[in-house]
C-alpha cells in the first residue's frame, strides 16, 4: 500500500513539473463602467487593431475569420446582437500571438563532467488571444486574455479558438 501511495505521489510530482507552464486567463475592467445597458456590439477595426499573422499552418484570414466568428457566437448566446451601426453601445476587437516553447526532459548525469542528457523533446505552439471590448466612444472598458496551446493542425486551431473565446467571454461582463 505505502509503495503504491508513493508512486502515485511520484507520477502527480512528475506530472506537475512537466510541460509547458502556461499561465491562468487574465482579465481586467474599468470598475466604473456600466455593462448593465449593453445589447449591441460591432468591430472595431481601427487602432491599435492589426490583422493576424498566419504561421505554417494556416493564414491570418482563417484566424479571423474563426475568431470572429467565435465571438459572435458566444455574444449571442449572451444575448448581445451584432450591429453595422456606426453607434453599437460597445465595440469589440482583439489582439494574437503566437510563441513557441521547447519542452525536454532530463534523463540525469553520468558522472561530474557529463551533460545533462535530453531523452525527449516536444515542440508546443502557443497562442495568445486578447478580447477588448471598448465603449461607444472607444474607450477600452474590459480585457481578457490567455495562452492556450494553438494545437497541430487548422482543426485543432479553431477548437482552441473556439474553446478560448468561449473561457474569455464567460467572464463578461464582470460581476
Amino acid at each position: 500500500m505505502k509503495k503504491t501511495v508513493g508512486f502515485l505521489i511520484a507520477a502527480l510530482l512528475a506530472s506537475a513539473c512537466g510541460g509547458p507552464k502556461i499561465p491562468p486567463p487574465q482579465f481586467a475592467w474599468d470598475k466604473a463602467a456600466s455593462f448593465a445597458n449593453v445589447k449591441t456590439f460591432a468591430w472595431h477595426d481601427g487602432p491599435p487593431f492589426q490583422y493576424p499573422h498566419g504561421g505554417g499552418m494556416v493564414d491570418g484570414r482563417f484566424i479571423d475569420e474563426h475568431v470572429r466568428q467565435s465571438v459572435e457566437k458566444a455574444l449571442a448566446k449572451k444575448g448581445y446582437q451584432k450591429t453595422d451601426a456606426a453607434t453599437p453601445d460597445v465595440w469589440v476587437t482583439y489582439h494574437t500571438s503566437q510563441d513557441g516553447i521547447l519542452d525536454h526532459d532530463t534523463w540525469g548525469r553520468y558522472s561530474w563532467w557529463s551533460p545533462p542528457i535530453y531523452v525527449q523533446g516536444n515542440w508546443e505552439k502557443l497562442g495568445t488571444l486578447a478580447l477588448d471590448v471598448r465603449d461607444g466612444g472607444k474607450k477600452l472598458i474590459w480585457r481578457g486574455m490567455l495562452t492556450r496551446e494553438a494545437g497541430r493542425n487548422p482543426e485543432e486551431l479553431a477548437d482552441a479558438i473556439d474553446k478560448a473565446v468561449n473561457d474569455l467571454l464567460a467572464k463578461f461582463p464582470p460581476s
